[in-house]
């Protein structure tokens, strides 16, 4: 019954801020999934079965590969929820690991758990902090505590799958190394009798890490960089590991991302994995994170909120003043700028325009625009790096025209985001969110003086002749074309 209160109270609360269009949305795209993964712990069980086959390999990995330290900055820690989260990372089947528990709870409970499992097993390292010095300098003093080539972050609460050191070390050696890696994760329930709600990834795509914290867990990275950045940062507690992850990834030469689920998040009442409103100064701490990240970078933009806790809104600077349009007729009149329409059923060539600031390509017409559409991709594309910037499109019927796809995602539960109606963000709220992808949307803008040289392409060979050249393509959910009826 208090549960059923507790709901309610977030549903009204939603529904006061974000309206109850949106909350009936939210309600429907959850179930929906849910639905599309009942098979899911079925597959988990295939893959860990595969993992459990692979253990002679990984006895074997063991004497050559890596060595793992495990960072756990721990805090009167459920005596149950410590020792299986101690257990998780002891039975790997990878065993080249040591595990650096630091401790500021006020209390021994922890510290009695920790000392009679390093009385048991070396690899075991625990130290009782004089204070409780906060999330970040807890990390940062187990962090002092570690001597292995990678470190790892894991929650006081939360597990390893078996497999989870060694498919990371299996990866990291078929790859000839990487400054970090990162894995799939899913959600646990209390007593670990039911995983739930997989978190499968795309592969690096530093566009999506400005949107949310997608790398998360389970996270390695060379110890060296880990110290040479200066580790955790208190001014981020709540959202340390975010802060941490987009410094560690300013200075990674190669991020490696390991389609695996191999970590499980423990859900209860006061984890944000169940109630996100729970810690709210953790998405506060997240969005400043990024701000910090963007100003380090000199990409001038900010991080706004979104209707999702923890998810945000990118809005990039661009020079000069606003350009409010509602249609393409309507860019005859902007200097710099031409529009070409393409046959998107025929996928035909079509003649690549020359002298051009920007080219604006689409197969819509009859259009209808978002106010600030343009000053979105504009804005998006001027950054350097970016060669096409695509909008986010509607067709007649009201629903998403084009799929939204990033690399490396191997989600086998998951449809296309194509066909979604406006008020729904799809999985983990891509539809919404500013990202690199794969195959453009039916409405994007490209750099001009990329196309020079170009005679006649089609969209597809348009896209790779730009990527070729080194640059990247992006999706802008915030510039929006409605197709007319």
């Amino acid at each position: 019954m208090i549960q059923i209160f507790r709901l309610c109270g977030r549903g009204l609360r939603y529904v006061r801020q974000y309206g109850p269009i949106q909350l009936y949305y939210k309600i429907k795209e959850r179930s929906e999934r849910n639905q599309a993964e009942a098979g899911y712990e079925t597959w988990l069980e295939e893959q860990m079965e595969e993992e459990q086959e692979a253990s002679s390999r990984a006895a074997e990995l063991s004497e050559t590969g890596p060595l793992f330290s495990i960072l756990v900055p721990a805090y009167e820690t459920q005596p149950l929820f410590l020792c299986q989260m101690i257990e998780s990372v002891l039975g790997q089947s990878y065993k080249n690991l040591e595990l650096c528990i630091a401790d500021g709870s006020l209390s021994d409970r922890v510290k009695l758990i920790a000392e009679e499992y390093a009385g048991k097993d070396f690899r075991v390292h625990y130290k009782k902090l004089e204070q409780n010095l906060g999330i970040s300098e807890n990390t940062n003093a187990a962090l002092s505590m570690a001597e292995g080539d990678y470190v790892g972050l894991l929650d006081h609460d939360d597990l390893l799958l078996p497999g989870a050191l060694y498919e990371t070390a299996r990866a990291l050696k078929e790859s000839g190394g990487a400054d970090a890696a990162y894995t799939d994760e899913d959600k646990v329930n209390m007593d670990l009798s039911r995983h739930f709600q997989p978190h499968f990834k795309p592969d690096f795509n530093a566009e999506y890490l400005l949107s949310n914290n997608y790398i998360c867990h389970f996270f390695v990275v060379k110890r060296g960089l880990a110290l040479e950045i200066g580790g955790f940062r208190s001014d981020f507690d709540g959202a340390q590991d975010y802060d941490f992850i987009l410094r560690c990834t300013e200075k990674a030469e190669k991020v490696l991302h390991i389609p695996r689920i191999l970590y499980s998040w423990r859900c209860h009442e006061q984890s944000t994995a169940a109630n996100p409103e729970s810690k709210l100064y953790a998405y506060e701490a997240g969005k400043r994170a990024v701000n910090a990240h963007l100003k380090r970078m000199g990409i001038p933009g900010e991080a706004l909120d979104t209707s999702s806790y923890g998810f945000h809104r990118i809005r990039f600077f661009g020079k000069g003043s606003k350009i409010l349009i509602n249609s393409f007729a309507n860019l005859n009149g902007q200097t710099g700028i031409k529009v070409v329409y393409y046959d998107k059923a025929c996928n035909n060539s079509v003649t690549i325009p020359q002298n051009s600031d920007y080219v604006l390509f689409t197969c819509v017409r009859n259009e209808k625009l978002s106010g600030n559409f343009l000053e979105e991709l504009l804005a998006c594309c001027g950054r350097p790096k970016i060669g096409i910037v695509c909008a986010r499109v509607y067709d007649r019927k009201g629903r998403l025209s084009s799929d939204i796809r990033m690399a490396g995602v191997q989600d086998p539960f998951g449809g296309s985001i194509k066909g979604l109606k406006e008020g729904e963000t799809g999985y983990f709220h891509r539809a919404v969110l500013h990202q690199e992808i794969t195959a453009p949307t039916d409405c994007f803008l490209v750099k001009g003086r990329l196309l020079e040289g170009a005679g006649k392409l089609t969209v597809k060979e348009l896209c790779a002749y730009i990527r070729k050249q080194g640059y990247r393509m992006v999706y802008n959910p915030w510039a929006v074309v409605y197709e007319g009826r």
